[in-house]
């Protein structure tokens, strides 16, 4: 019996400095990294989520409004504007055809230091009422997705010399639409490691309620 309760024993110690090991991890994983963003969960990444992605046999989509999810009855577009940390990035447009398929237009032009840029990018894809907008707050099933994917062509020009430097790379344009056609979301500038870009950069875009056109 003695011996029962020294294996307890040091069974319990041994857990107890397992416990205390995995809190001192813990703390020098967060002073080295900070801590952790529980947003950062939520965050759009659709380079991982390609599989949204239909090929034209899988048209038109299913659309049922299930739990009052928006449905798109008419040819939708969404015009609206872009921004990179409250900096106007240009505009953006977005068609959403009845049957699901999305294609859609940017362009922008800005000056950064001692350059120029002008950015034009095209993309397309589809609605997928599949998924389901989540945030910190919860939920919201009224919400329709879409993801688009594309080529962005940016050309650089420095302004002293007028030398250019062409870049050419994916994009994927994602969003969410509500019931009254209002859409916001987000444009993903991937990189490109054979050239100068601002690869991997992530803009919001917005738009404000927009009708059905046919």
């Amino acid at each position: 019996m003695q011996r029962i309760m020294n294996r307890g024993a040091a069974f319990i110690g041994l857990l107890i400095v397992i416990l205390i090991m995995a809190i001192l991890y813990l703390i020098d994983f967060t002073a080295m990294f900070g801590p952790i963003d529980i947003n950062r969960a939520y965050d759009e990444r659709p380079w991982f989520e390609e599989q949204r992605l239909l090929d034209k046999e899988a048209f038109p989509v299913k659309q049922t409004g299930k739990k009052g999810k928006a449905v798109i009855k008419e040819k939708t577009v969404l015009s609206g504007q872009v921004w990179r940390k409250n900096e106007h990035r240009g505009n953006i447009e977005i068609v959403i055809e009845p049957n699901g398929m999305a294609k859609g237009h940017w362009q922008c032009a800005y000056s950064y230091t001692d350059s120029n840029y002008t950015v034009t990018a095209d993309f397309k894809g589809n609605i997928d009422p599949t998924k389901t907008f989540e945030d910190p707050k919860g939920k919201n099933k009224k919400l329709l997705y879409f993801i688009t994917k594309g080529t962005y062509q940016e050309i650089k020009t420095d302004e002293k010399t007028g030398n250019q430097w062409p870049t050419k790379a994916p994009i994927y344009v994602v969003g969410w639409i509500d019931k009254d056609y209002s859409a916001k979301g987000k444009l993903f500038l991937m990189a490109n490691n054979d050239t100068e870009s601002h690869g991997n950069a992530e803009y919001d875009w917005k738009t404000k309620q927009n009708e059905p056109h046919n």
